[in-house]
């Protein structure tokens, strides 16, 4: 397992300096699975942008939230439907299509994160299948999925990368508490996903790690 985790190291060091695009169906799922590894990238030198395709709720308020999440991972963000309070299911799937591949066209990023396809949300799995098919227009050097699940072992999801995130878990935990509306939603609590990284870490061979499922990787 700690190979893994060197590996994944000096994969991420790969991309320093090349854009990163990061994708998550609502604010704060991004943070919650992937928001060290965020950190991490932005630390090292990587052009990361965080979209956020929809706001069901709050959104003034929501989206005020994920604005100071990103910037405490480093990261820019966008909103992919800004104009009003809507659900994933709620956009025709050809205009979801459409968006995200006038997203990666704008973009071309090097590396995509996304949902993971083993999702209890019906709008993860949505915004998960919209990335995977953009590779029909652009070919991504990596292609990985996060869960955001908030009880992620009750879902299959299996990760072939562990990111080490031992010197990022303050700012996602710091990004993950911008979300006030979010609290007690869920079971979105701190200790929650503390323990989740940690767990990750154990199997990992290091302190905190996310997991990642790694779809495509382009070892050049």
């Amino acid at each position: 397992m700690t190979s893994t985790v060197t590996q994944a190291a000096g994969l991420l060091s790969k991309y320093k300096e090349k854009k990163v695009l990061v994708v998550g169906a609502h604010p704060d799922d991004i943070e919650l699975g992937a928001g060290g590894t965020v950190a991490r990238l932005a630390a090292q030198g990587s052009d990361v942008k965080m979209v956020v395709v929809c706001t069901p709720n709050n959104l003034a308020k929501r989206n005020a939230e994920a604005r100071k999440a990103a910037e405490i991972l480093g990261a820019g963000i966008e909103f992919l439907f800004p104009e009003k309070e809507m659900r994933v299911e709620d956009v025709k799937t050809y205009q979801l299509i459409d968006r995200i591949d006038r997203l990666v066209r704008e973009l071309d990023p090097a590396v995509v994160i996304t949902h993971a396809a083993s999702n209890f949300h019906l709008d993860h799995v949505m915004v998960h299948k919209a990335c995977v098919g953009a590779q029909r227009l652009h070919f991504f050097d990596m292609l990985c999925f996060y869960p955001t699940s908030c009880h992620p072992v009750s879902t299959p999801f299996h990760p072939q990368a562990y990111i080490d995130i031992s010197g990022t878990i303050e700012r996602k935990m710091a990004a993950i508490n911008q979300h006030v509306t979010q609290f007690g939603c869920r079971g979105l609590t701190t200790d929650h996903y503390v323990a989740v990284a940690r767990e990750y870490g154990r199997l990992a061979g290091v302190e905190y790690a996310e997991g990642l499922e790694v779809s495509r990787l382009n070892l050049g």
